[in-house]
């Protein structure tokens, strides 16, 4: 099973998704659940919380 691949709709940017995780840190974020991705350009690996990742701003592409 392959990961899922996400655009970013502002940026045009491809992303690939390879889970999930639970952020612990103080502050509003404690304990959400986040999204961990990297990017197809550069292999950066960002982190994001799902309910931002999920808010419009990424749509999913077929790899």
């Amino acid at each position: 099973m392959t990961e899922p691949m996400y655009r970013h709709k502002k940026r045009g940017g491809l992303y690939v998704v390879h889970g999930r995780a639970t952020l612990q840190a103080d502050g509003p974020h404690d304990m959400a659940e986040c999204v961990i991705y990297s990017s197809m350009a550069d292999s950066r690996v960002w982190v994001r919380p799902v309910a931002d990742f999920f808010d419009g701003r990424f749509e999913e592409v077929q790899p």
